[in-house]
């Protein structure tokens, strides 16, 4: 049988209202009140927090070489600009997001084969096996023609 009772109130918190036990969490910390810190909740949630900000990154990644694999390999006219402003707007989110240590977290091949996929599915292309851009090329702005 539980002990429901034994659960630190801070605990509690945590499973009743994340908000409020993210508040008092921060409070703490800028305290450096060791004992107020809930600290299996906060290591889970740093060790999320994290994974969270590679997997955002993972996804505007492959979202931007996606759009870059159809701007450099479809022949449409029309949807050209659309793609550049997707492009565009996906290298913002990047750089609003990737420092220096999620960089080298990054699994480039992998997320060209996502959008690879993704592109083969709409459209009928010979694409290459390995990924044919850089970082920094992916990460290079393109003007509009």
């Amino acid at each position: 049988m539980s002990q429901v009772h034994n659960i630190p109130e801070v605990t509690n918190l945590y499973e009743t209202d994340f908000f409020k036990w993210t508040q008092e969490q921060a409070k703490a910390l800028g305290k450096h009140d060791v004992k107020a810190l809930d600290w299996d909740n906060l290591k889970e949630e740093i060790k999320d927090l994290g994974n969270e900000k590679l997997n955002a990154v993972n996804s505007f990644l492959k979202r931007l070489i996606e759009h870059r694999l159809k701007l450099d390999s479809c022949q449409e006219i029309f949807p050209r600009n659309h793609w550049i402003k997707e492009i565009n707007n996906f290298q913002d989110e990047i750089e609003d997001r990737a420092t220096q240590t999620l960089l080298k977290k990054i699994d480039i091949d992998k997320q060209y084969e996502r959008a690879k996929r993704l592109v083969l599915s709409e459209y009928k292309l010979d694409l290459p096996k390995k990924c044919p851009y850089t970082f920094e090329e992916l990460m290079t702005r393109i003007i509009p023609e």
